[in-house]
């Protein structure tokens, strides 16, 4: 999120050359996973949005069928997190940062606590704002194709770039004083480190973010599934100087940031093993070994 560019539906190719173009792939792999008879997430709207480009970008990339299966295990757990938090908190906000072509607001049935009284479930939360940001073509290409689709609760929209300063104040004074949740999924990996950083200290300082929905993949978590490089292929739309996530969890804990509810990509992925042994024609397949305490997963931090 550095540059101005092209709408995502622009280049008539498999390659990914700007961050939100990511956003089609993330769609791709939300539409693929809503199709399965075992699907650990289903989204209506997912295919409509990756058009005919976002499972071709899948499908370029190394080992498709494993990014697949970990974007819907963290769509799984992000829905999780989020649906706990609102049943939990009074939160009257939810900001939802380089949203891309997420579905949240149109496809989940939010909790009654954040609907008006009298209500029923899958009813419009009519009291709970939910203020997508992003760049304008983006929040323009989702829009389009998901004309006349209701979302369930009071939708609006916020075109901005995190990595302005300026850009950032103005959105944070748009949330407000209410107490609030702000999501970054699939965004801190790709920012400047001074972002990240902003992001942890602005937050609570300048509007009433309480919650911080994120997900976090350490180096080491990536070492242990295979040793590759499996960020190669978006290297080049990171910032230069961006961070791995081990040095986030850093950053948020200097800033007082810390996990009050984690869903691990190590510890509570056992729903998908009978899937994987399936896949593999009813073997055992082999366990990587992974890093004691590692912190990979998606998080619902908490300052304090």
């Amino acid at each position: 999120m550095v540059v101005a560019h092209n709408t995502p539906m622009s280049p008539q190719d498999s390659e990914i050359s700007h961050v939100s173009d990511t956003a089609l792939m993330v769609a791709a792999c939300r539409a693929y996973e809503t199709g399965l008879d075992d699907a650990w997430v289903r989204d209506p709207y997912a295919a409509r949005l990756a058009g005919e480009r976002g499972p071709a970008i899948v499908q370029a990339l190394p080992h498709p069928e494993i990014l697949r299966m970990g974007l819907a295990i963290r769509t799984r757990f992000l829905d999780e997190l989020l649906l706990e938090a609102l049943r939990s908190y009074p939160i009257a906000t939810v900001l939802s940062v380089g949203c891309g072509l997420d579905t949240r607001p149109w496809r989940l049935e939010f909790p009654q606590g954040s609907t008006s009284a009298g209500s029923a479930p899958g009813d419009v939360a009519r009291d709970l704002r939910w203020i997508e940001v992003d760049f304008a073509d983006v929040l323009d290409y989702k829009e389009r194709i998901l004309a006349g689709e209701t979302p369930r609760c009071r939708k609006e929209r916020f075109v901005a770039d995190v990595t302005d300063p300026a850009q950032r104040r103005a959105m944070f004074e748009a949330v407000g004083q209410s107490p609030a949740l702000m999501i970054t999924e699939g965004l801190l990996l790709y920012l400047p480190a001074s972002t990240v950083d902003a992001l942890a200290d602005e937050s609570w300082k300048q509007s009433g973010v309480a919650h911080w929905i994120s997900d976090i993949s350490t180096t080491a978590f990536r070492k242990a599934l295979g040793g590759a490089d499996s960020m190669q292929s978006v290297r080049h739309v990171q910032a230069p100087d961006a961070l791995e996530g081990e040095q986030i969890m850093e950053v948020l804990g200097r800033h007082g940031w810390r996990t009050a509810a984690w869903r691990s990509y190590i510890t509570d992925v056992a729903f998908a093993w009978e899937r994987i042994r399936r896949k593999m024609g009813g073997k055992e397949p082999p366990r990587p070994t992974m890093p004691a305490g590692d912190p990979t997963g998606v998080h619902r931090f908490m300052r304090g």
